[in-house]
Protein backbone atom coordinates (compact mmCIF):
# COMPACT_ATOMS: atom_id res chain seq x y z
CA UNK A 1 0.00 0.00 0.00
CA UNK A 2 2.82 2.40 0.85
CA UNK A 3 4.49 1.60 -2.44
CA UNK A 4 1.29 2.45 -4.34
CA UNK A 5 0.87 5.78 -2.52
CA UNK A 6 4.52 6.58 -3.06
CA UNK A 7 4.07 5.93 -6.76
CA UNK A 8 1.32 8.60 -7.03
CA UNK A 9 2.44 12.08 -8.08
CA UNK A 10 2.50 14.72 -5.35
CA UNK A 11 0.05 16.86 -7.32
CA UNK A 12 -2.58 14.07 -7.36
CA UNK A 13 -2.23 13.55 -3.61
CA UNK A 14 -2.71 17.28 -3.02
CA UNK A 15 -5.84 17.35 -5.21
CA UNK A 16 -7.27 14.31 -3.39
CA UNK A 17 -6.64 15.88 0.04
CA UNK A 18 -8.19 19.19 -1.06
CA UNK A 19 -11.31 17.39 -2.35
CA UNK A 20 -11.80 15.52 0.92
CA UNK A 21 -11.35 18.73 2.92
CA UNK A 22 -13.81 20.61 0.68
CA UNK A 23 -16.48 17.89 1.05
CA UNK A 24 -16.06 17.92 4.83
CA UNK A 25 -16.38 21.72 5.01
CA UNK A 26 -19.49 21.70 2.82
CA UNK A 27 -21.15 19.08 5.03
CA UNK A 28 -20.42 21.09 8.16
CA UNK A 29 -21.73 24.31 6.61
CA UNK A 30 -24.92 22.62 5.35
CA UNK A 31 -25.58 21.12 8.79
CA UNK A 32 -25.10 24.49 10.49
CA UNK A 33 -27.26 26.26 7.92
CA UNK A 34 -29.98 23.67 8.49
CA UNK A 35 -29.83 24.28 12.23
CA UNK A 36 -30.06 28.04 11.68
CA UNK A 37 -33.06 27.66 9.38
CA UNK A 38 -34.80 25.38 11.89
CA UNK A 39 -34.15 27.86 14.71
CA UNK A 40 -35.87 30.61 12.68
CA UNK A 41 -39.12 28.62 12.45
CA UNK A 42 -41.88 28.99 15.01
CA UNK A 43 -41.44 26.05 17.35
CA UNK A 44 -44.54 26.49 19.58
CA UNK A 45 -42.44 24.95 22.34
CA UNK A 46 -42.47 26.05 25.96
CA UNK A 47 -38.66 25.86 25.93
CA UNK A 48 -38.45 28.53 23.21
CA UNK A 49 -38.18 32.16 24.45
CA UNK A 50 -38.24 33.52 20.88
CA UNK A 51 -41.31 35.10 19.30
CA UNK A 52 -42.65 31.77 18.00
CA UNK A 53 -42.36 29.89 21.31
CA UNK A 54 -44.78 29.25 24.18
CA UNK A 55 -42.40 30.11 27.02
CA UNK A 56 -44.57 33.07 28.15
CA UNK A 57 -47.73 30.91 28.27
CA UNK A 58 -45.93 28.25 30.32
CA UNK A 59 -44.58 30.78 32.82
CA UNK A 60 -47.99 32.48 33.05
CA UNK A 61 -49.68 29.24 34.12
CA UNK A 62 -46.76 28.34 36.38
CA UNK A 63 -46.93 31.71 38.13
CA UNK A 64 -50.61 31.10 38.93
CA UNK A 65 -49.62 28.02 41.02
CA UNK A 66 -51.16 25.52 38.61
CA UNK A 67 -49.57 22.07 38.46
CA UNK A 68 -48.03 22.49 35.01
CA UNK A 69 -45.42 20.26 33.37
CA UNK A 70 -43.91 19.28 30.03
CA UNK A 71 -44.90 15.93 28.56
CA UNK A 72 -41.95 14.46 26.64
CA UNK A 73 -42.98 10.82 26.18
CA UNK A 74 -45.09 8.75 23.84
CA UNK A 75 -48.91 8.98 24.22
CA UNK A 76 -48.92 5.42 25.59
CA UNK A 77 -47.59 6.89 28.87
CA UNK A 78 -50.48 9.33 29.37
CA UNK A 79 -51.92 8.81 32.85
CA UNK A 80 -55.34 9.42 34.35
CA UNK A 81 -53.85 11.93 36.81
CA UNK A 82 -53.03 14.16 33.82
CA UNK A 83 -56.21 16.14 33.25
CA UNK A 84 -55.31 18.43 30.34
CA UNK A 85 -52.85 18.02 27.47
CA UNK A 86 -52.07 21.08 25.31
CA UNK A 87 -50.96 20.22 21.80
CA UNK A 88 -49.73 22.78 19.25
CA UNK A 89 -49.50 21.44 15.70
CA UNK A 90 -45.91 21.86 14.46
CA UNK A 91 -45.13 23.59 11.20
CA UNK A 92 -45.38 21.05 8.40
CA UNK A 93 -41.73 21.17 7.33
CA UNK A 94 -40.15 21.64 10.75
CA UNK A 95 -37.30 19.07 10.94
CA UNK A 96 -37.44 19.07 14.73
CA UNK A 97 -40.91 17.58 15.05
CA UNK A 98 -41.61 13.99 16.04
CA UNK A 99 -44.13 12.07 13.96
CA UNK A 100 -46.71 9.90 15.69
CA UNK A 101 -47.34 6.30 14.71
CA UNK A 102 -50.84 4.76 14.45
CA UNK A 103 -50.26 3.22 17.90
CA UNK A 104 -49.54 6.69 19.32
CA UNK A 105 -52.77 8.04 17.82
CA UNK A 106 -54.80 5.16 19.31
CA UNK A 107 -53.23 5.72 22.73
CA UNK A 108 -54.08 9.43 22.59
CA UNK A 109 -57.68 8.70 21.58
CA UNK A 110 -58.04 6.16 24.39
CA UNK A 111 -56.74 8.67 26.92
CA UNK A 112 -59.26 11.32 25.82
CA UNK A 113 -62.12 8.81 25.79
CA UNK A 114 -61.24 7.84 29.36
CA UNK A 115 -61.83 11.41 30.57
CA UNK A 116 -58.89 13.53 29.45
CA UNK A 117 -59.14 17.06 28.05
CA UNK A 118 -57.20 17.73 24.85
CA UNK A 119 -56.43 21.31 23.77
CA UNK A 120 -55.58 21.26 20.07
CA UNK A 121 -54.08 24.38 18.44
CA UNK A 122 -53.73 24.54 14.67
CA UNK A 123 -55.22 22.29 12.01
CA UNK A 124 -54.34 19.09 10.16
CA UNK A 125 -56.56 18.35 7.20
CA UNK A 126 -55.15 14.84 6.76
CA UNK A 127 -55.99 13.97 10.37
CA UNK A 128 -59.49 15.41 9.92
CA UNK A 129 -60.05 13.36 6.76
CA UNK A 130 -59.01 10.18 8.59
CA UNK A 131 -61.40 10.92 11.47
CA UNK A 132 -58.64 11.16 14.09
CA UNK A 133 -60.13 12.52 17.33
CA UNK A 134 -63.10 13.54 15.14
CA UNK A 135 -61.29 16.77 14.34
CA UNK A 136 -63.45 19.13 12.23
CA UNK A 137 -62.51 20.18 8.73
CA UNK A 138 -61.53 23.74 7.83
CA UNK A 139 -62.53 26.17 5.09
CA UNK A 140 -60.65 29.22 3.79
CA UNK A 141 -62.53 32.52 3.92
CA UNK A 142 -62.50 34.94 1.05
CA UNK A 143 -60.34 38.02 1.64
CA UNK A 144 -59.86 41.07 -0.55
CA UNK A 145 -56.80 41.04 -2.80
CA UNK A 146 -53.63 42.23 -1.08
CA UNK A 147 -55.56 42.64 2.16
CA UNK A 148 -53.29 40.22 4.01
CA UNK A 149 -54.39 38.09 6.90
CA UNK A 150 -57.53 39.23 8.65
CA UNK A 151 -57.28 39.84 12.41
CA UNK A 152 -60.32 39.13 14.55
CA UNK A 153 -59.33 41.95 16.87
CA UNK A 154 -60.80 44.35 14.30
CA UNK A 155 -64.00 42.37 13.71
CA UNK A 156 -67.06 41.55 15.77
CA UNK A 157 -66.27 38.41 17.71
CA UNK A 158 -68.78 36.23 19.50
CA UNK A 159 -67.37 34.69 22.68
CA UNK A 160 -69.10 31.95 24.63
CA UNK A 161 -70.52 32.80 28.05
CA UNK A 162 -68.18 30.38 29.82
CA UNK A 163 -65.21 32.37 28.53
CA UNK A 164 -66.79 35.72 29.32
CA UNK A 165 -67.08 34.54 32.91
CA UNK A 166 -63.27 34.31 32.81
CA UNK A 167 -63.13 38.03 31.78
CA UNK A 168 -62.35 37.20 28.15
CA UNK A 169 -63.90 40.07 26.18
CA UNK A 170 -61.58 40.59 23.20
CA UNK A 171 -59.57 38.03 21.26
CA UNK A 172 -56.95 38.65 18.57
CA UNK A 173 -56.71 35.77 16.13
CA UNK A 174 -54.90 36.01 12.78
CA UNK A 175 -55.97 33.30 10.36
CA UNK A 176 -57.83 32.95 7.08
CA UNK A 177 -59.32 29.58 8.07
CA UNK A 178 -62.54 28.74 9.84
CA UNK A 179 -63.87 25.50 11.29
CA UNK A 180 -66.73 23.62 9.72
CA UNK A 181 -68.54 23.31 13.00
CA UNK A 182 -70.29 19.93 13.49
CA UNK A 183 -73.66 19.80 15.22
CA UNK A 184 -72.24 18.23 18.35
CA UNK A 185 -69.72 21.03 18.93
CA UNK A 186 -70.02 24.09 21.15
CA UNK A 187 -68.73 27.28 19.52
CA UNK A 188 -66.39 29.09 21.91
CA UNK A 189 -65.12 31.85 19.62
CA UNK A 190 -66.51 32.93 16.24
CA UNK A 191 -66.77 35.95 14.01
CA UNK A 192 -68.86 36.78 11.00
CA UNK A 193 -66.81 34.41 8.84
CA UNK A 194 -67.23 31.35 11.04
CA UNK A 195 -66.03 29.52 14.16
CA UNK A 196 -62.46 29.96 15.41
CA UNK A 197 -62.62 27.80 18.54
CA UNK A 198 -64.78 24.77 19.24
CA UNK A 199 -65.39 22.36 22.10
CA UNK A 200 -66.97 18.93 21.79
CA UNK A 201 -67.24 15.73 23.79
CA UNK A 202 -65.17 12.69 22.87
CA UNK A 203 -66.07 9.66 24.91
CA UNK A 204 -65.88 10.70 28.58
CA UNK A 205 -63.39 13.44 27.73
CA UNK A 206 -63.47 16.70 25.82
CA UNK A 207 -61.56 18.24 22.93
CA UNK A 208 -61.04 21.98 22.47
CA UNK A 209 -59.81 23.08 19.04
CA UNK A 210 -58.37 26.54 18.22
CA UNK A 211 -57.31 27.39 14.70
CA UNK A 212 -54.63 30.01 15.35
CA UNK A 213 -51.68 28.59 17.32
CA UNK A 214 -49.84 31.90 16.92
CA UNK A 215 -52.36 33.62 19.20
CA UNK A 216 -50.58 32.31 22.32
CA UNK A 217 -46.93 32.53 21.28
CA UNK A 218 -44.53 34.91 22.98
CA UNK A 219 -45.14 37.66 20.43
CA UNK A 220 -48.95 37.66 20.54
CA UNK A 221 -50.10 36.40 23.92
CA UNK A 222 -50.27 39.95 25.28
CA UNK A 223 -52.67 41.09 22.54
CA UNK A 224 -56.28 41.77 23.56
CA UNK A 225 -57.40 39.14 26.12
CA UNK A 226 -55.33 36.31 24.64
CA UNK A 227 -53.50 35.81 27.93
CA UNK A 228 -56.81 35.45 29.81
CA UNK A 229 -58.00 32.92 27.23
CA UNK A 230 -54.72 31.01 27.47
CA UNK A 231 -55.06 30.85 31.26
CA UNK A 232 -58.71 29.73 31.03
CA UNK A 233 -57.77 26.91 28.66
CA UNK A 234 -54.88 25.72 30.84
CA UNK A 235 -56.90 25.69 34.05
CA UNK A 236 -57.33 22.08 35.34
CA UNK A 237 -60.58 20.41 34.37
CA UNK A 238 -60.95 18.83 37.82
CA UNK A 239 -59.36 19.39 41.25
CA UNK A 240 -55.96 17.78 41.63
CA UNK A 241 -55.50 17.12 37.92
CA UNK A 242 -52.26 18.11 36.24
CA UNK A 243 -51.80 20.11 33.05
CA UNK A 244 -49.06 19.41 30.52
CA UNK A 245 -47.73 20.90 27.29
CA UNK A 246 -46.87 18.21 24.75
CA UNK A 247 -43.21 18.74 23.90
CA UNK A 248 -42.67 15.36 22.24
CA UNK A 249 -44.34 16.67 19.09
CA UNK A 250 -41.68 19.41 18.89
CA UNK A 251 -38.72 17.03 19.14
CA UNK A 252 -38.26 16.86 22.92
CA UNK A 253 -38.84 13.13 23.16
CA UNK A 254 -37.26 11.20 26.01
CA UNK A 255 -36.12 7.75 24.80
CA UNK A 256 -37.81 4.89 26.58
CA UNK A 257 -36.01 1.74 27.75
CA UNK A 258 -37.47 -1.69 27.14
CA UNK A 259 -38.05 -2.28 30.86
CA UNK A 260 -40.09 0.93 31.03
CA UNK A 261 -42.44 -0.25 28.29
CA UNK A 262 -43.06 -3.83 29.43
CA UNK A 263 -45.89 -4.60 31.91
CA UNK A 264 -44.89 -4.81 35.56
CA UNK A 265 -46.13 -8.41 35.89
CA UNK A 266 -43.89 -9.50 33.00
CA UNK A 267 -40.90 -7.72 34.55
CA UNK A 268 -41.48 -9.57 37.84
CA UNK A 269 -41.68 -12.89 35.97
CA UNK A 270 -38.42 -12.15 34.14
CA UNK A 271 -36.71 -11.21 37.41
CA UNK A 272 -37.81 -14.49 39.03
CA UNK A 273 -36.57 -16.39 35.97
CA UNK A 274 -33.16 -14.73 36.19
CA UNK A 275 -32.92 -15.53 39.91
CA UNK A 276 -33.88 -19.19 39.28
CA UNK A 277 -31.29 -19.56 36.52
CA UNK A 278 -28.63 -17.94 38.72
CA UNK A 279 -29.42 -20.32 41.59
CA UNK A 280 -29.25 -23.28 39.19
CA UNK A 281 -25.81 -22.23 38.00
CA UNK A 282 -24.59 -21.63 41.55
CA UNK A 283 -25.92 -25.02 42.66
CA UNK A 284 -24.22 -26.74 39.75
CA UNK A 285 -20.92 -25.01 40.51
CA UNK A 286 -20.74 -25.80 44.25
CA UNK A 287 -19.48 -29.29 45.11
CA UNK A 288 -21.43 -31.19 47.73
CA UNK A 289 -18.82 -33.96 48.16
CA UNK A 290 -15.42 -35.16 47.03
CA UNK A 291 -15.05 -35.84 43.33
CA UNK A 292 -15.50 -39.41 42.12
CA UNK A 293 -12.32 -40.75 40.59
CA UNK A 294 -13.07 -43.29 37.85
CA UNK A 295 -11.06 -46.51 38.07
CA UNK A 296 -8.11 -46.91 35.81
CA UNK A 297 -9.06 -48.57 32.54
CA UNK A 298 -7.70 -52.06 31.92
CA UNK A 299 -8.34 -53.93 28.67
CA UNK A 300 -9.21 -57.60 29.23
CA UNK A 301 -7.15 -60.28 27.51
CA UNK A 302 -8.65 -62.97 25.32
CA UNK A 303 -8.31 -65.53 28.08
CA UNK A 304 -10.11 -63.26 30.55
CA UNK A 305 -12.87 -62.66 28.04
CA UNK A 306 -13.33 -66.39 27.52
CA UNK A 307 -13.34 -66.98 31.28
CA UNK A 308 -15.97 -64.30 31.86
CA UNK A 309 -18.13 -65.62 29.03
CA UNK A 310 -17.84 -69.15 30.42
CA UNK A 311 -18.80 -67.95 33.88
CA UNK A 312 -21.83 -66.22 32.35
CA UNK A 313 -22.90 -69.36 30.54
CA UNK A 314 -22.37 -71.39 33.69
CA UNK A 315 -24.59 -69.13 35.77
CA UNK A 316 -27.29 -69.24 33.12
CA UNK A 317 -27.00 -73.04 32.61
CA UNK A 318 -26.45 -72.42 28.91
CA UNK A 319 -24.54 -75.65 28.13
CA UNK A 320 -27.69 -77.58 27.23
CA UNK A 321 -29.01 -74.74 25.06
CA UNK A 322 -25.67 -74.39 23.30
CA UNK A 323 -25.51 -78.12 22.59
CA UNK A 324 -29.07 -78.07 21.18
CA UNK A 325 -28.14 -75.31 18.74
CA UNK A 326 -24.94 -77.10 17.73
CA UNK A 327 -26.78 -80.41 17.16
CA UNK A 328 -29.54 -78.73 15.14
CA UNK A 329 -27.04 -77.05 12.88
CA UNK A 330 -24.93 -80.19 12.47
CA UNK A 331 -27.93 -82.43 11.72
CA UNK A 332 -29.09 -80.05 9.00
CA UNK A 333 -25.64 -79.92 7.37
CA UNK A 334 -25.26 -83.74 7.43
CA UNK A 335 -28.84 -84.43 6.27
CA UNK A 336 -28.70 -81.99 3.37
CA UNK A 337 -25.28 -83.32 2.40
CA UNK A 338 -26.72 -86.87 2.29
CA UNK A 339 -29.85 -85.77 0.39
CA UNK A 340 -32.22 -86.30 3.33
CA UNK A 341 -34.79 -83.93 4.87
CA UNK A 342 -33.93 -82.02 8.06
CA UNK A 343 -36.46 -83.98 10.14
CA UNK A 344 -35.02 -87.43 9.25
CA UNK A 345 -34.45 -89.54 12.40
CA UNK A 346 -30.88 -89.68 13.65
CA UNK A 347 -30.53 -93.49 13.21
CA UNK A 348 -31.46 -93.28 9.52
CA UNK A 349 -28.98 -90.45 8.97
CA UNK A 350 -26.28 -92.48 10.77
CA UNK A 351 -26.87 -95.47 8.45
CA UNK A 352 -26.09 -93.30 5.43
CA UNK A 353 -22.74 -92.16 6.85
CA UNK A 354 -20.08 -94.47 5.39
CA UNK A 355 -17.06 -93.62 7.55
CA UNK A 356 -17.23 -95.40 10.92
CA UNK A 357 -15.51 -92.58 12.83
CA UNK A 358 -17.88 -89.95 11.55
CA UNK A 359 -20.86 -92.26 12.17
CA UNK A 360 -19.76 -92.80 15.78
CA UNK A 361 -19.23 -89.08 16.32
CA UNK A 362 -22.69 -88.32 14.91
CA UNK A 363 -24.40 -90.95 17.10
CA UNK A 364 -22.59 -89.67 20.19
CA UNK A 365 -23.68 -86.14 19.41
CA UNK A 366 -27.30 -87.17 18.87
CA UNK A 367 -27.35 -89.25 22.06
CA UNK A 368 -25.96 -86.34 24.11
CA UNK A 369 -28.63 -84.01 22.73
CA UNK A 370 -31.40 -86.53 23.56
CA UNK A 371 -30.15 -87.12 27.09
CA UNK A 372 -32.14 -85.43 29.89
CA UNK A 373 -28.97 -83.96 31.39
CA UNK A 374 -25.56 -83.00 30.06
CA UNK A 375 -22.18 -83.45 31.59
CA UNK A 376 -20.68 -80.01 31.03
CA UNK A 377 -17.19 -81.54 30.90
CA UNK A 378 -18.16 -83.26 27.61
CA UNK A 379 -19.43 -80.02 26.01
CA UNK A 380 -16.10 -79.03 24.47
CA UNK A 381 -15.48 -82.49 23.04
CA UNK A 382 -19.01 -82.67 21.61
CA UNK A 383 -18.71 -79.24 20.00
CA UNK A 384 -15.38 -80.30 18.48
CA UNK A 385 -17.04 -83.42 17.03
CA UNK A 386 -19.86 -81.30 15.61
CA UNK A 387 -17.33 -78.94 14.05
CA UNK A 388 -15.56 -81.91 12.44
CA UNK A 389 -18.84 -83.24 11.03
CA UNK A 390 -19.77 -79.85 9.53
CA UNK A 391 -16.33 -79.54 8.05
CA UNK A 392 -16.58 -82.98 6.41
CA UNK A 393 -20.10 -82.55 5.06
CA UNK A 394 -20.10 -78.78 4.32
CA UNK A 395 -18.65 -79.49 0.85
CA UNK A 396 -22.14 -80.41 -0.34
CA UNK A 397 -24.20 -78.14 1.98
CA UNK A 398 -23.99 -74.67 3.57
CA UNK A 399 -23.97 -74.45 7.35
CA UNK A 400 -26.78 -72.54 8.98
CA UNK A 401 -24.41 -70.79 11.37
Amino acid sequence: MRERLGALPLRDLAILGAAVALITILNLLSARSGERLASQLDSYSTYDPASGGYRAWYELVQREKIAIERFERRPAFLEHSLGTLIWAEPIEYDPRQTYNSPADVRALEDWVKAGGRFIYLGHDENAAKKGILKLPRTVAIKTPAKAGTRSTAQNAVRIAAQLRSESVERIAFSTDLRWKAPKRATILVADASGPLALSYAYGKGRIVTLLDQTAFDNAHIARADNARLAFALARPSRPGARVAFDEAAHGYLVPEKWWQIMPRSLLIALALLVVAVALAFIGAAIRLGPPIVPPARSDATSAEFIDSLAALFERAHAATKALEEVVRSTVRVVAVSLGLPDDTPSNLIARRIEQPELRAAYLELAAAAAAPSLDEARLVRLVASAQRLRKEFSIHARSRY
